[in-house]
């Protein structure tokens, strides 16, 4: 029988909420713009600190983040000040490595007091059991994926990227990750249907006698709340044009989007009614049930 951890980090914080985000894609699609976004995401922290009892960041919270042995990317002072800011505090702030920006040393968990996270990463919570997942490696991937994400991941590939000057090995990622970003941008959050991969995962998961409770996913800028068979699956959207979070907590859950005028519940269940956090449903949520 496997045994998982808790989703809550201590027993002193149970009487408060879990705080789920992803794809903030830092420092994209120029600095002017991604300024703005990540001063929304910091006034998001630090807004809903004094009731998280942590933050998990599933991933691609920076369009490219790669650490050198002694350098890291210009920028963002303002974004990890607020999270070092947090974990200064005594909350715990979980990060799950994307596909861009898997690339680390020890900085963010040293310097920041990040706690990195496995992906997938499996945990327990009020008898339940939670798969947690950036999402980019789930379902039936095309080889052109297999093939990308194996060289992403290579140990020896990324030792020699790091022998390239950082003024050159930062730019060219930079640029390529944002070449990817524009490729697969007409796709993000769109719901392809049948032909979503997520979908094909969970699926295959039952077929296999596999299959959690919860599955929470980034990646696919789709804000989203299905249910598959007996799992509740939730795609946590982005902070590219959603601005989207998941919160958890012993009274239930709420999917929601974060305005500094209210936020805007997209979906809701247990405890919570749909208008429980103020605004309206909103119609862009992809709903729908298995």
């Amino acid at each position: 029988m496997n045994v998982f951890p808790s989703l809550y980090p201590t027993s002193e914080n149970r009487g408060k909420a879990l705080f789920f985000a992803s794809d903030l894609h830092a420092g994209a699609p120029s600095r002017q713009a991604s300024n703005r976004r990540e001063r929304l995401f910091i006034k998001w922290l630090e807004q809903r600190a004094p009731e998280a009892a942590a933050f998990y960041l599933l991933g691609d919270l920076w369009d490219f983040w790669f650490e050198y042995r002694r350098a890291v990317p210009k920028g963002h002072v303002r974004l990890l000040g607020a999270l070092a800011a947090l974990t200064d505090s005594g909350i715990t702030v979980f990060f799950q490595r994307g596909n861009h920006d898997r690339w680390l040393t020890s900085y963010l968990s040293e310097e920041i007091g990040l706690r990195i996270l496995p992906d997938p990463f499996e945990a327990t919570w009020q008898e339940k059991v939670f798969f947690l997942s950036h999402g980019h490696h789930l379902g039936p991937l095309s080889w052109k994926d297999r093939v990308s994400y194996a060289l992403m991941e290579s140990s020896f590939l990324t030792f020699l990227y790091r022998w390239i000057h950082p003024d050159i090995g930062l730019y060219l990622g930079r640029f390529f990750s944002g070449r990817s970003r524009e490729i697969h941008a007409p796709l993000d959050g769109v719901d392809l249907g049948e032909k979503e991969l997520f979908r094909r995962f969970v699926q295959q998961a039952y077929k296999d006698n596999k299959a959690v409770d919860w599955y929470i996913l980034g990646h696919r800028h789709l804000a989203l709340v299905e249910r598959i068979h007996r799992s509740q699956v939730v795609l946590l959207g982005d902070w590219i044009q959603h601005y989207t979070y998941l919160r958890l907590d012993s009274k239930g859950w709420i999917l929601a989007r974060f305005s500094e005028g209210g936020d805007i519940v997209l979906a809701s269940g247990d405890g919570y009614s749909e208008k429980s956090k103020g605004g309206e449903e909103s119609a862009e949520l992809v709903s729908s049930h298995i």
